[in-house]
């Protein structure tokens, strides 16, 4: 096979992979908690993730999400979106931060939105190169 046409294959099943990925991901009911950044990870190919930590029902959780070009720092904190019916299914919303000096009380059972007192600390999100705010209204 030639470099091209392996080159194509490998494009065309990342596409694959990440569509599904996205279709399996968005099929779940979301629920939204505050999580902290525990540790940071710098794979050799993978980028940097940052572990984190989040509660549901009395039950501590982790999840790991990938931080792009973010700064991040270990013990910040930020909203979670994770699946209701499969809570390890988790990713942190670095456009999300959470300040310190912010007290809120977050519901046993998660929000089921973003509440309206955070959203005034949401950044602009830095995901297709600087592009998404402009490309998808959220």
């Amino acid at each position: 096979m030639s470099d091209k046409k392996e080159f194509s294959m490998v494009i065309l099943v990342c596409v694959v992979v990440a569509v599904s990925w996205f279709v399996y991901y968005i099929s779940y009911e979301k629920l939204y908690t505050i999580g902290t950044v525990e540790s940071k990870k710098t794979g050799l190919k993978s980028g940097t993730v940052a572990n984190f930590t989040y509660f549901y029902r009395g039950e501590r959780h982790e999840g790991g999400t990938g931080i792009g070009d973010y700064k991040i720092e270990i013990g910040d904190k930020y909203i979670v979106e994770f699946a209701k019916d499969k809570v390890d299914l988790s990713r942190a919303l670095f456009f999300y931060p959470v300040p310190d000096s912010l007290t809120t009380d977050i519901p046993w059972g998660g929000w089921r939105e973003v509440p309206e007192e955070l959203k005034k600390y949401r950044r602009k999100r830095k995901e297709i190169f600087g592009l998404y705010d402009r490309i998808f209204k959220d």
